[in-house]
Formats: C-alpha cells, sequence, structure tokens
C-alpha cells in the first residue's frame, strides 16, 4: 500500500502545504511509500529534499496521463480533501480514495462550475464516503455541517486530527524569554478575509490596552499587499505602546525559530494554532468570519478546544464565553499563570494531535477503507459526460472567436 497525495500548488505557504508536509515526512519515517503529485520546482518537493527525504515525484509540468498506469496501482490509496477534476484520469486504475474533511466546506463537496449547486449528489456521495469507510475529519465542524445542512447524523465518527511534529521538551520553558516591559505577540494567517476579520478584532482590542502594556506584534502572512486591502493600518500607527510589524511569505522550516524569538502569546486558527502550541508558547485559539466580529466576542485557549476543533466558523456558531484580552494579558504577566498554561498548550498537542499517533490512525484507516474513485462517478460533475461536452464547446467558441 502506497499513500498518495496531490497538490497543484507550487509555492503557496499555508495549512495545507504544512499538513501534506507533516503527513509525508512522518509516513517516510515509518517506512511506508509515498507518491507526491507536485512539480519538481515547487515549495513541498523543496522542503521535503532540504530535510534528506526521497520523494516518489509525479511532475505536474511533465505528466503524461495517457501513461499514468505504469505510475499509479489499484492497490494504492489517495488521501483527498477535494474531488478535483483530474481525478477522473484514475478511473482506469481505480485506486482507493480517504476523503479527509479539514475545511468548512463538505456539504459542498459535489458543487459544480457557474455557482450551481447540488446539494443532492452531495449528500449521495456522503453517505457512499461512509458506507465505504472513507471519510474522516480533522474536528467536528464537518460533522456539525452534515446534520445542519444534510440532515445526516454521524454516531461514531472518524477523527484524524491536524498532525504536528512535537518536539521532546518544551521549547518556550527552555529557551523563551519574557521581558516584562514590553509583550511579543503573534499571528499567523493568509491575507483572505475569513483570516483577517478575527486580526481585525485582535488589533482592535490590542490598541485599546496599549496605553497599559507596550505590545511589539508580529503579523505573519503570505502577501502583504493583500493583507492591506482587509485591514488599515493608518489608524493604529498612532497609538501609544503599539508597534505592528509585517511579514511576509516564510517558509514553513522557518516557522519554529520565528514563533520561539518573536512571540509571548500566540493568535491562530488551524495548524498555525498548533505550530506554537507545540513549542509550549500560550496559543489563543482564534474562530474565523467573513464578517466584522462582535466587540463582545472573549478569546479561549488552544487547550479549552473541543473535538480537536482549531477554530469555530463565527458566521455559523454562536459566541462561545471566554475571556477578554486584558485577562489574557494579566494571565500572560503572571509567571505561575503564564508557565501553567505553557505546559498545558504543550501538553494538549502532545495528546490530541502529535504526528505518530495521526499518522498511526491513518494507516488503520487505510486498511479498512473501501472507497474506490470510481465509485464518486455519479455524484462529481466534474466527472460526467456532459461535463466533457460543455468543455468541448467552450473550447470550439474560444478557437472562434481566435
Amino acid at each position: 500500500m502506497r499513500f498518495c497525495f496531490y497538490s497543484g500548488y507550487r509555492d503557496v505557504k499555508g495549512g495545507y502545504t504544512t499538513l501534506l508536509l507533516t503527513l509525508i515526512k512522518e509516513l517516510k519515517r515509518q517506512k511506508y511509500e509515498v507518491v507526491l503529485f507536485n512539480f519538481s520546482d515547487g515549495l513541498i518537493v523543496s522542503e521535503l529534499e532540504r530535510e534528506g527525504f526521497g520523494i516518489n515525484l509525479i511532475d505536474l509540468d511533465t505528466i503524461k496521463w495517457n501513461e499514468i498506469d505504469q505510475r499509479i496501482f489499484p492497490t494504492d490509496i489517495f488521501i483527498i480533501t477535494r474531488f478535483l477534476e483530474v481525478y477522473k484520469n484514475l478511473f482506469e486504475i481505480n485506486p482507493r480514495f480517504i476523503y479527509y474533511d479539514i475545511n468548512d466546506f463538505i456539504c459542498q463537496i459535489s458543487d459544480y462550475k457557474f455557482g450551481l449547486r447540488l446539494p443532492f449528489l452531495g449528500k449521495r456521495l456522503v453517505q457512499k464516503l461512509l458506507a465505504k469507510k472513507s471519510l474522516v475529519f480533522m474536528d467536528d465542524t464537518g460533522i456539525f455541517n452534515l446534520k445542519d445542512q444534510f440532515f445526516i447524523n454521524i454516531p461514531n465518527p472518524e477523527f484524524l486530527p491536524v498532525p504536528v511534529m512535537l518536539g521532546k521538551e518544551n521549547k518556550y520553558i527552555k529557551e523563551h524569554q519574557v521581558e516584562q516591559a514590553i509583550l511579543k505577540l503573534t499571528y499567523i494567517g493568509r491575507s483572505v478575509d475569513w483570516k483577517m476579520m478575527p486580526l481585525k478584532k485582535i488589533l482592535k482590542d490590542c490598541a485599546r490596552i496599549a496605553n497599559f502594556y507596550r505590545i511589539y506584534f508580529t503579523i505573519l502572512v503570505d502577501n502583504i499587499d493583500n493583507f492591506h486591502r482587509f485591514i488599515d493600518l493608518t489608524s493604529l500607527s498612532n497609538v501609544n505602546g503599539l508597534t505592528i510589524n509585517l511579514v511576509e511569505n516564510m517558509l514553513p522550516s522557518e516557522i519554529n525559530d520565528f514563533l520561539i524569538n518573536c512571540s509571548d502569546l500566540h493568535f491562530a486558527m488551524g495548524t498555525a494554532a498548533l505550530e506554537a502550541a507545540k513549542l509550549g508558547i500560550p496559543t489563543i485559539l482564534v474562530d474565523f468570519s467573513t464578517k466584522e466580529i462582535k466587540d463582545n466576542y472573549q478569546y479561549r485557549w488552544l487547550f479549552e478546544s473541543r473535538s480537536f476543533s482549531l477554530g469555530k466558523n463565527l458566521d455559523r456558531v454562536p459566541l462561545k464565553k471566554g475571556a477578554p484580552m486584558e485577562t489574557i494579558i494579566l494571565k500572560l504577566l503572571n509567571d505561575s499563570s503564564r508557565l501553567d498554561i505553557s505546559h498545558r498548550s504543550y501538553n494538549y498537542v502532545a495528546i490530541n494531535h502529535s504526528v505518530n499517533k495521526v499518522v498511526n490512525k491513518l494507516v488503520e484507516l487505510s486498511k479498512v477503507s473501501e472507497f474506490r474513485i470510481r465509485d464518486a462517478r455519479l455524484y462529481i460533475p466534474y466527472y460526467f459526460k456532459s461535463h466533457y461536452i460543455i468543455k468541448k464547446i467552450a473550447s470550439l467558441l474560444a478557437t472562434e472567436k481566435e
């Protein structure tokens, strides 16, 4: 059994890239064969090679789909987060697939282009995946969405929490020094609306208390130009006691050193929250939203999360009780409290997200998975004959215009 992963991104930094790197490296450590569809000059390949992990690469720049049966076999298993159109090229081989729900969009699993929603197909596909023991969840977000939108109850869901490589010791306690005169805060997140809205709220709260504390806030994003489209720092530039530093496009392999040197307190959702907590850095788990976040929003520590959640969609779920920013900062400034929070953050990740535990679970799930890619033919519009006809017509029309 070989594990196969597909990423059409050449140089995208973010949670999905980090997730693939973490899984692939641990599978290789455990002596499993891995096949990666990506680019020979891509970020994922370069990061793997930098750490000495050889990889069976199928280069998307030179791939010959008509010869794919020489590279992929029926005994292979694909770990996917979306049903991509290119998977139609695997119908003849018919390898097994596990659908790994890592986002908020499982109820759009069968949607088509032009904004066409096809929930009746999506519901049937989910039921098929469940029946064939091939649907796993990173947390309870997808379970909530399936119950809310498809009226599907899953009494015994299979969880595969987002994994991180955990060090043998709490680096924050061993190496980090907190300067009482300056609080160093960090945030990591891509410059997209649902990650920038919570950051706007965080910055607003920091500005409110900056008269009492000197705050140096470092924000790591993938694109600073896009960041400015969502957040205008002009109003914050003259706030006494608050300094904001923007950092762009850091490699995954550089994140650990960045955090241990720059963070007394970290804010993030998803994988970015785990990246700090695995070092023992006190970490606030941030919820996400495409809208302005209400003033009464309160903060919660990562270790207070349930069902492996790495952030809730505030557009769909009600606010939960937490603590205001003032309380969070006061706990951080108390040495005893800060060390306790550090221990609890590190231990939470060790118990729930350690990569060796997650990969062991993935291997066990893969042994019983029965879903094959041809099982998706009736439920994914991109696999319909009508889709190929639409593409042919569109191609002819484009040729005529030329």
